[in-house]
């Protein structure tokens, strides 16, 4: 649910989507979009948020430097197998929290 919303938010922001939950020899990319100059692969993170609890945590906090080694890997084969070469390469993490059933998105643009 998280990645259809975070698509969506992609594309009501002037994005198009390219592919999703793409799957390289080096990981799977979440969303991989284009605005502009830009080709973007977007790690989305999703976590339901209970109010006023001690444990809670930003989701963007997963997305470990493995993690970014890993998204830093997969795009870049990705990029020289599928990428216009036009396009300069950026990875965004996208957060959806869901508190009482409604999303709440956070953007981080240029994330790592």
């Amino acid at each position: 649910m998280g990645e259809s919303l975070a698509a969506r938010h992609l594309e009501e922001q002037g994005y198009r989507i390219l592919d999703r939950n793409m799957r390289t020899p080096h990981g799977e990319i979440d969303v991989i979009a284009a605005k502009d100059e830009i080709l973007v692969f977007v790690e989305v993170k999703t976590r339901r948020v209970r109010p006023n609890s001690p444990n809670a945590y930003h989701p963007s906090l997963n997305v470990t430097a493995k993690k970014q080694a890993t998204l830093r890997n997969a795009g870049s084969w990705y990029y020289g197998t599928f990428g216009p070469q036009s396009l300069q390469p950026r990875f965004d993490v996208i957060s959806v929290m869901m508190e009482r059933g409604q999303p709440r998105i956070e953007h981080l643009q240029n994330a790592f």
